[in-house]
């Protein structure tokens, strides 16, 4: 089990976000998206996509990734790695200081599910159906090495700190933002760009469609990326306020095929890690996504903080299974509906606690918790 220990005395803060997402580019999309609960579902185009196993899917729209980011550097660049990269350059524009310094006190760490299939999917292919084995394209090589989209958003942005990437499905954002809090505390940077990436595709189609069971097959597989900005609270750019802040982040491994009994402890972790109670979080958000024991983990999150919480929007329901980005863009949700929520609907001191919960169907299980502020934005 990891956890943040209760008593740090300099909790890291998110200051800024954004999003590629089946509403569009950039956080105002997405802000706007789930403001209106807008659903983004649509049929493949076969003509894009090929013979996939879904009648319908989450897409980001229009996005062609040398189209989008330029044709400067992106020959090659397989989707997962072009929605990170311009998830990054959205925030940039949020954030334009933390390359004052060649980006040398930048981190990068992203979460992935196991980088990009469609590339691993590609090579193979080529390798299989060319005149020898190693007659493959010199350029699809690089889309099969998992830290593909983490190296490439830092090359093409000029963050040269420290550079992670995690792969652990529904989880690895949750644990990006673990390893980001992490390399603060360590001062090995000054700041993190953190966050996770999917991609959809033919290859990820048939995967998903094979290895998921047959109650889950009404979730629609979404992608898109989404970061967030973590800093220490000491050294926030002057442009920056605190979004929030993260108290505690706790991850546990289901061992015995019952991931709500994992997922109550892990809670129960997070909870005493910050000093907090049941009774003081304000929103819970699950995973709402396909391929997890939603029921459970939903009934458990009501159990534990009330109907009211957990009623704030469910985002996998809006964007679809976004499996390794999927907790990244539920703290994108939760930021974003806290700048709309009642002023009256807040804790005594102002400030509001949120919790996000992460279930994946391999067995690992990780929430985190964070204090939005009443000031934040």
């Amino acid at each position: 089990m990891l956890s943040t220990e209760a008593g740090a005395p300099r909790r890291p803060v998110i200051t800024a976000w954004s999003a590629v997402s089946p509403f569009g580019l950039g956080r105002e999309s997405f802000e706007l998206g789930v403001s209106t609960g807008r659903t983004t579902a649509q049929r493949p185009d076969t003509g894009v996509w090929g013979v996939v196993a879904d009648p319908v899917a989450h897409l980001v729209p229009d996005f062609e990734v040398r189209q989008v980011l330029g044709r400067a550097g992106t020959r090659g660049l397989d989707r997962a790695t072009g929605l990170v990269v311009t998830a990054v350059r959205e925030l940039l524009r949020h954030a334009p200081d933390i390359v004052d310094d060649s980006g040398l006190t930048t981190a990068v760490v992203l979460g992935t599910t196991a980088g990009s299939a469609q590339g691993y999917a590609d090579v193979t292919r080529a390798s299989l159906e060319g005149r020898r084995p190693q007659d493959v394209p010199p350029v699809a090589l690089p889309n099969m090495a998992m830290n593909r989209a983490a190296s490439a958003s830092a090359i093409f942005h000029g963050l040269r700190g420290p550079n992670s990437t995690l792969a652990a499905g529904r989880v690895s954002g949750l644990l990006a933002l673990e390893q980001g809090r992490r390399m603060l505390a360590q001062h090995r940077a000054d700041r993190v760009v953190v966050g996770a990436t999917e991609e959809y595709s033919q290859a990820r189609s048939w995967l998903e469609h094979h290895r998921r069971r047959a109650c889950d097959e009404a979730a629609a597989l979404g992608e898109g990326s989404a970061v967030l900005l973590l800093e220490r609270p000491d050294g926030i750019g002057a442009e920056r306020t605190v979004l929030a802040e993260v108290l505690a982040v706790t991850s546990c491994v289901d061992a015995d095929g019952d991931p709500v009994a994992v997922l109550r402890s892990c809670l129960s972790a997070v909870l005493d890690a910050a000093g907090a109670s049941s009774a003081d979080v304000w929103a819970a958000m699950p995973s709402s996504c396909g391929g997890t024991p939603e029921t459970g983990e939903v009934r458990l999150l009501e159990d534990m903080f009330g109907t009211e919480a957990v009623s704030r929007p469910a985002i996998g329901s809006l964007i679809g299974d976004t499996s390794a980005a999927a907790s990244v863009f539920q703290i994108a949700a939760l930021l974003s509906t806290a700048q709309h929520a009642a002023v009256g609907d807040r804790g005594p001191d102002g400030d509001r606690l949120a919790l996000v919960s992460a279930v994946d169907p391999d067995g690992a299980v990780a929430c985190a918790l964070l204090r939005l502020p009443s000031s934040g934005r």
